[in-house]
This record gives structure tokens, C-alpha cells and sequence, in this order.
């Protein structure tokens, strides 16, 4: 039976999806050999799960050629379903394949959105395009698509914090600088039913009980970093990963979260678990995340340093004559001073105070907001070329001093005519 039979099979339902998946393996070439003539090759790598699937489905797989793949787009029947997002981490396939361009990022990932199509089987291919304009297509997998309302539930992830992160909190009540804790991420809905458009309200739960809905209590605070309690921030990262999502362009969701209220309320010190709980419009109900973490009392904890990065200089860039170095810096007891040290020596202050808005929505309420950003020019005439060593320090109110930035970078100073 030739491949193009198969496939005309699965259009017509005329074999069951696991039996068809693997009469396509049989008559494909080996998963490792390259496709004629030097035409770009890769294979799908299928996840857990079988070869059934509902919802939002992930694609993954590897793509190479010797030029170099410019693009991987997913087919599914043969029709355009999107282009997956290349040059992802695969060290295995360069240890199988080495010498081929991006060999370590070969991989390709694409969430296909199967409501969009009936339920049953699926013929999923995709089509590689190298650099010099090259086509062909990988060897196909047969899905079967089963999509009913009570699998399709919201979801999505808690992003901020990190599990088992410490939080804290204002407990003594006169201390009108109150310390608050961001919980951040996003959340998607695939519904099918007629007049479902996607999430209706996110909530945010602490042990399981209720403190915070989106629908009843979203508010907007500039002190405090913009929307407040609030799903529907832009995630303009979600939407490249979920394009055809009807909520994927605003996704986000931003609470915040102030520990010393609840310990001042009744909750305890310590072990405590954060959840998101997600309503769609048609009224399914998911908790889509939780993360454990722990509540601290900042009265009883004493200074504890800065928190900060350095934006530039990359790693993997060549840099001469006055370079602007960026950075963040922000403290409870306030910033003093930003100092920049080169390869151990002390090359000076930084101008520190310039606005960083996406840094005071992380860190609402710390003094000096949203003036978070620092710069300094660095004179690497004044450096031998070759790789240097960047250390920056925060130095707060109180004299404490943190390591807030670190970098490798290199320098290369053209010689004077």
C-alpha cells in the first residue's frame, strides 16, 4: 500500500488511527535518514498520549539541512495550520546528525489547536523550507481528534512566583510601607459551545479559599504597577504561542498580594499554597496551577539586599570605544548608590533613578518607583581586547551592599591609523 493510499484512507475514516499510524511508519524511510537529493529532513517526536488527542495539542520534532532550515510550517490534511517556532533546544539530534547548521537548536514546536477540526482521524505533516529556498516534507502522524465540552477546561500556569519561594510581608500595622507580592501568569480557554468566547474571570485562592476575582475586583493602581487583581494583560508572548486562541493576545493575569494583611488576619507564618482558579464564559471550572511557598514577617528579618540585573553588555557581542551599560536595581530600604567594577577594580557610580515601568509592576511599593533603571558609559579604550569581567553593586539606604549584576563580555578595539 503506497503512502498517498494511506492517506486517502484516513480522509475517509477507513482505518482505525493506531493501526494507520503504524502501516505510515512502516512505509516511511528510517526516522535518522536524510531525504534525497540533500533536501531538508527532520521527524516528529510524538509525546505521551498515544495518538489521540483534545484541546490544544502539542507538535514537536527536529528539522535540519545542510544550509540551514529557514522555517518549519504544520499541515494538517494537507492545509496551512501554522508555523511552529524553530530553533528550540535538541543537543541529542546534533550528537546523531553533527556538523549541520544549528544543529543543537534543530528542534520545532506548534500548538495546534485541534477544535478547529471534526472529530476523528488527522493526517498532521510538516513542511521544512531551508535557507536557499529548499522543500520537503517530513514523514506524517495520524491523530485522532476528540474533543467534547468537559475536556476542554481552562488552563494555563502561575508564573511569579517560584515554587516554594519566600514571601513577605508588613506585619506591624502602623508601618504605612506595606510589602507586596506579585502573582502573575496566564490563562486560556478552548471552549466549543456556542457563545463560548474564551475566560470569563480568573480567581486567586490562598489554601484553597478565595481572596481575589478578576471579575469583581479588578482595579487599577499606577503606584502600584497598573492593573490590579485583573485578568487581560497583553502577553504578547502567549499570542505567538497560542495565535488562534481567542483570549491569547490578552492572556495575562496580575494580582498582588499582601502577607502581612493575612498574617495580620489570622494566617500563620510558614507553609502556605497559592492557587489560580479559572471560570470559562460557557461555565466550565478549572484550577489551572498552585504553588507552594511560604509566608514571612519582614519586621523580624532585617535587611535582605537588593535585587537588580544587568541588561547589557551580551555575552556574545564585540564591544569598543564608550559603551552604554544598562541595568535595574531596587531595594525596600532604597537604593543609595549603583557602582560598576570592571575585572575587580572599581570603575564608578552609575546615574541611577531612570524609569523602568515593567520593573515597578514586579516590584510595587518599593521606594523610589518607577525609577528603577541605572546607566553608566563604560571607555573600553581604556581595557585590553579580550574577554572582561562586569560586577554590578546596589548599595542601599543602610549600607548593605549586593551583587545585583554579573557578566562576561568582549572587547575589541579597532587599532588608530
Amino acid at each position: 500500500m503506497t503512502q498517498q493510499n494511506l492517506e486517502a484512507g484516513v480522509r475517509g475514516r477507513a482505518i482505525p488511527a493506531v493501526l494507520l499510524a503504524v502501516a505510515l511508519l512502516a512505509a516511511a524511510p528510517p526516522a535518522t535518514a536524510q531525504a534525497p537529493d540533500g533536501l531538508p529532513f527532520g521527524h516528529f517526536t510524538q509525546l505521551g498520549g498515544g495518538n489521540a488527542g483534545s484541546g490544544v495539542m502539542p507538535i514537536v520534532g527536529w528539522a535540519l539541512d545542510d544550509d540551514g532550515v529557514e522555517s518549519v510550517d504544520i499541515l494538517v490534511d494537507g492545509r496551512l495550520a501554522g508555523r511552529a517556532i524553530y530553533n528550540q533546544s535538541r543537543p541529542d539530534v546534533e550528537l546523531a546528525h553533527p556538523g549541520y547548521p544549528a544543529g543543537s537548536n534543530a528542534g520545532f514546536g506548534f500548538l495546534l489547536d485541534t477544535t478547529r477540526y471534526l472529530n476523528g482521524l488527522h493526517v498532521v505533516n510538516a513542511l521544512i523550507t531551508a535557507e536557499n529556498g529548499e522543500r520537503s516534507f517530513i514523514r506524517p502522524l495520524v491523530f485522532e481528534f476528540l474533543n467534547t465540552s468537559h475536556n476542554l477546561k481552562p488552563f494555563g500556569e502561575i508564573e511569579r512566583p517560584a515554587a516554594h519561594t519566600e514571601l513577605y510581608g508588613t506585619c506591624d500595622p502602623a508601618n504605612p510601607q506595606r510589602r507586596l507580592t506579585v502573582i502573575s501568569g496566564h490563562a486560556l480557554d478552548v471552549g466549543t459551545e456556542i457563545g463560548d468566547l474564551g475566560v470569563g474571570y480568573v480567581e486567586l485562592m490562598v489554601d484553597g479559599s478565595l481572596l481575589f476575582n478578576s471579575r469583581t475586583d479588578c482595579t487599577y493602581l499606577p503606584t502600584f504597577g497598573g492593573l490590579t487583581q485583573c485578568y487581560g494583560l497583553r502577553r504578547l508572548d502567549i499570542e505567538r504561542a497560542y495565535p488562534l486562541l481567542t483570549d491569547s493576545p490578552h492572556a495575562g493575569f496580575r494580582f498582588l498580594l499582601d502577607v502581612g494583611d493575612l498574617i495580620g488576619f489570622g494566617y500563620a507564618e510558614g507553609h502556605h499554597v497559592l492557587s489560580v482558579r479559572v471560570g470559562d464564559v460557557a461555565g466550565q471550572v478549572a484550577e489551572i496551577d498552585e504553588v507552594p511557598v511560604t509566608f514571612v514577617c519582614q519586621d523580624a528579618v532585617g535587611n535582605e539586599g537588593s535585587y537588580g540585573d544587568a541588561d547589557l553588555p551580551h555575552g556574545n557581542l564585540f564591544f569598543g570605544g564608550l559603551v552604554a551599560i544598562t541595568g535595574w536595581a531596587v531595594d525596600f530600604e532604597g537604593i543609595e548608590r549603583v557602582e560598576i567594577h570592571v575585572d575587580g577594580t572599581f570603575r564608578g557610580t552609575a546615574v541611577y533613578g531612570l524609569p523602568r515601568p515593567g520593573v515597578a509592576s514586579e516590584y510595587p511599593g518599593f521606594p523610589n518607583a518607577p525609577l528603577f533603571g541605572w546607566s553608566f558609559g563604560l571607555d573600553t579604550t581604556q581595557l585590553s581586547d579580550g574577554f572582561h569581567h562586569l560586577q554590578v553593586l546596589a548599595i542601599d539606604e543602610e549600607g548593605f551592599t549586593t551583587l545585583v549584576g554579573e557578566r562576561l563580555f568582549l572587547v575589541e578595539n579597532a587599532p588608530l591609523d
